[in-house]
């Protein structure tokens, strides 16, 4: 069996959910889900036509616990039956906790771990504190599994010295499933009418947007010719808080993407990300007005031609290669993955 362990947040559910509909072209592998509360009801409304089983992380965690202590007649008869089912996971994909050891604990020893995350983890002197402190913490966490599956936009120019077997694959996201003029009509607008989305991410975690009452008092007073639409579709443009998954989503539907100022050392690294891809022509936002907002927007519009030149160099195949490499390792012993890595690290282009 198949578990994905996935964090609070629409990018890490889209992953998850984009290695499951390319999974389930060609399998019918079982596959389990676990969560926090927060993501269940999206999960399950974009997983249920694929067999997947979704549940509540902390509480199984709360169940291992209990478990721990001895009081195993305080654990209901469904729930034991759960625990045992996970225990026979094959393999596990981590997206992205940090805390390995508490996780490895739903499982047995002979589960294969991987670990998925994004972003630049190469400690460069320049670093500040904190983003030296964010990339070593991603580097640590992966160094805990068998397995790290790195997503990146373009080549890496580096490969970390990790405790653990080491895999670079391209962006993991959902292909376009719906026609413009569906989404204009689900969101009350004319069919071919323009609009900009405003995205701030699921506001569900601990790390909510700092700015996020700002940004939406500037959005308030924003003059435009343009619809704004607060929704999970994309527009001509969407201005968005720094993020992996929407980063993602905008260069699959060729969207010209405006990030906001990060207000941490993870989506400042977003923030680089992007610029480097656009070759240093980001249109960057210092402080978050409507007058500011205005003009960074027209100057991303005027530079759409250079947002589809470079999301064209970027490889979209992230979600077939995570899904194969999982139907390959689910079948396999802890102790024979060195012989399976090599056919695996093929179907990259990054390797």
């Amino acid at each position: 069996m198949i578990t994905n362990i996935i964090n609070a947040g629409f990018g890490h559910s889209v992953r998850f959910i984009a290695m499951l509909e390319s999974l389930r072209t060609f399998s019918h592998a079982p596959i389990t889900c676990l969560t926090p509360g927060s993501m269940i009801k999206f999960i399950k409304a974009n997983t249920t036509q694929y067999n997947c089983d979704v549940h509540n992380f902390y509480y199984l965690q709360s169940l291992v616990s209990k478990r721990k202590k001895s009081t195993k007649s305080l654990i209901k008869a469904s729930d034991k039956k759960l625990l045992q089912k996970l225990n026979t996971t094959t393999i596990m994909i981590n997206d992205f906790f940090v805390n390995a050891q508490k996780i490895q604990r739903l499982f047995s020893n002979n589960t294969i771990t991987c670990c998925l995350y994004h972003g630049n983890i190469e400690i460069k002197k320049n670093d500040d504190l904190k983003t030296a402190a964010f990339k070593k913490m991603v580097r640590d966490t992966a160094s805990k599994h068998d397995i790290f599956f790195h997503i990146n936009i373009q080549q890496p120019q580096y490969k970390p010295n990790l405790k653990c077997i080491y895999i670079p694959i391209p962006i993991v996201s959902r292909r376009i499933s719906m026609h413009k003029q569906t989404v204009n009509s689900i969101l009350g607008l004319q069919p071919e009418e323009k609009f900009i989305l405003v995205h701030a991410g699921s506001a569900v975690m601990e790390n909510v947007y700092k700015d996020l009452h700002n940004f939406y008092t500037a959005v308030n007073t924003l003059k435009t010719s343009f619809k704004i639409v607060v929704a999970s579709s994309l527009g001509e443009l969407v201005i968005s808080k720094p993020g992996m998954g929407i980063l993602q989503d905008c260069i699959v539907t060729n969207k010209p993407l405006l990030f906001l100022p990060g207000d941490f050392a993870e989506r400042n690294l977003k923030i680089q990300l992007l610029d480097q891809l656009l070759q240093g022509n980001l249109p960057m936002i210092k402080n978050i007005s409507a007058s500011n907002l205005e003009e960074s927007i027209n100057q991303c519009l005027s530079i759409k031609n250079l947002y589809q030149a470079a999301y064209e160099q970027v490889p979209v195949n992230g979600a077939d290669i995570l899904a194969r490499a999982a139907n390959i390792l689910k079948d396999i012993k802890k102790d024979k993955i060195q012989d399976f890595i090599p056919m695996i690290k093929e179907m990259s282009p990054f390797v």
